[in-house]
């Protein structure tokens, strides 16, 4: 069987051919779809307006292509923002947030030809030219048109929302690019405009991974809100229409996600573009861009942070904005702060009680090798692989028993007759000769040697109980 990459090797050698077939809108690397239901088997995939019932013979496409097995699909895409005339009323989230973070609405303050722009604020990333904190979207939310310059300013809600200029503005663009990777756009944040590094409905940004094949995402965009879906392909050549000015625009190796129809009947409309697309764990895949019907398309990630020249970098912590001072976030997050609060504390109690009962069971293992060895009379059997009441223990707990022990003990005293004991007075090495002082300077060194290294074994000992 074929790997992804040698797949992705073969559709790449022929996608130029396919694609200036008429009606080809796309090619790439997926599952294959039969009656409606996608399989497990991977395919070479071609992307059509319309599937016709007859196919002049030079444009039809093979069951297979070099041993690889190929499908068709019905896909139109389209560009996902929302063209609204001014007079007419928004029809999605229209939240004035007053911390900026991904999934909300935005658009440029410029009218272009009485009509206004909407589409989601991706996230907020970190310019690496700057290091400063900005916003991501895509070029055609907030630049619309080849008509567009740098420092055109931008607004949250949009205006198709109910936002307002330029008392809603929140930043300006500060680069734009429109590639055969990317349609990306990097804005600028007012000061005193408070951020934080998570996606409504989603939380944290976990920095960024690469897009696999099955892999479960979602998004939060400004019209569909929170949505599920799969990656079903990789490499996605596919050719879309920006309109005037700027015409069709053919990118590559994009990512191709399919809606979750159990959670969700699309995963994208128009309105979400910008939306970043992430997994399961947070971390932001690609930025989508662009649709059909249920199938939705993304710039992988990877080429979005390079030609923009940003960073998506690991997300803060609810607590951490505590410490930050982001009292408007916290705000907005009340709930979930509370939990992580009351979560934490209990975690806490739980790691104080285990460290506790390791010294307790440290202290006890030494008390009883203690008595072990210096109370080994054959009156008191000492099993210490029995846990409990054993023969000469009578039966209690390991208090009981301990108590016992310590009684037993005490009757030492005279355990050894005054005439048995040895006279200490003189010492048995009364004839030998006294040590050099070389012979002292060694011995010392040895004790304090021995010193050293028990110290170094308890401090091994402390940092394994924590």
């Amino acid at each position: 069987m074929s790997s992804i990459a040698e797949l992705v090797a073969i559709k790449e050698r022929v996608e130029d051919e396919y694609l200036a077939r008429p009606g080809v809108t796309g090619i790439d690397v997926g599952y294959k779809v039969v009656g409606g239901v996608q399989t497990d088997e991977v395919a070479i995939r071609v992307h059509v307006e319309k599937k016709k019932a007859t196919v002049p013979k030079a444009q039809r496409v093979p069951a297979s292509i070099d041993g690889v097995a190929t499908d068709v699909l019905e896909r139109t895409y389209e560009l996902q923002v929302v063209r609204t005339p001014l007079t007419v009323s928004a029809q999605a989230d229209t939240t004035h947030y007053a911390t900026l973070q991904g999934g909300i609405s935005i658009g440029p303050s410029r009218a272009i030809g009485g009509f206004v722009y909407s589409g989601t604020l991706g996230a907020i990333v970190t310019d690496n030219v700057s290091g400063q904190k900005a916003a991501l979207t895509n070029f055609h939310v907030a630049c619309v048109d080849d008509g567009w310059s740098v420092g055109d300013r931008q607004v949250q809600p949009s205006r198709g929302d109910t936002g307002t200029v330029p008392g809603d503005e929140f930043g300006a663009i500060l680069r734009a690019v429109l590639s055969s990777h990317i349609d990306g756009a990097v804005l600028s944040i007012d000061a005193g405009r408070t951020t934080a590094g998570t996606v409504v409905d989603i939380g944290t940004v976990n920095g960024t991974k690469p897009a696999t094949l099955g892999m479960t995402v979602r998004k939060r965009g400004r019209t569909t809100g929170l949505t599920h879906g799969s990656v079903d392909g990789l490499s996605l050549t596919v050719n879309v229409d920006y309109g005037d000015g700027l015409g069709v625009h053919t990118l590559t190796d994009q990512v191709s996600i399919a809606t979750d129809t159990a959670q969700n009947p699309l995963f994208s409309a128009s309105g979400d573009s910008g939306s970043v697309i992430v997994d399961s764990t947070g971390a932001v895949v690609a930025l989508l861009f662009a649709g059909a019907g249920t199938s939705t398309v993304g710039n992988p990630i990877a080429s979005v942070l390079t030609e923009l020249d940003i960073a998506i970098p690991l997300g803060k912590s609810i607590i951490k904005d505590i410490k930050d001072g982001r009292k408007d976030f916290i705000k907005d997050k009340d709930k979930e702060l509370r939990k992580d609060i009351i979560k934490d504390k209990e975690l806490k109690k739980e790691i104080i009680k285990d460290k506790e009962l390791k010294k307790e069971l440290i202290i006890d293992g030494k008390r009883l090798k203690d008595i072990r060895d210096v109370f080994k009379g054959p009156d008191i059997p000492f099993d210490p692989r029995d846990p409990g009441g054993g023969p000469g223990f009578g039966g209690g707990g390991f208090s009981d028993r301990l108590a016992e022990l310590e009684g037993r003990l005490g009757s030492l005293e005279s355990f050894i007759s005054p005439e048995l004991r040895p006279d200490l007075t003189s010492s048995a090495f009364s004839a030998e000769e006294e040590l050099s002082t070389d012979e002292i300077a060694a011995l010392r060194a040895e004790a304090e040697r021995q010193v050293t290294d028990a110290a170094a074994a308890k401090s091994d000992l402390d940092n394994l109980l924590g």
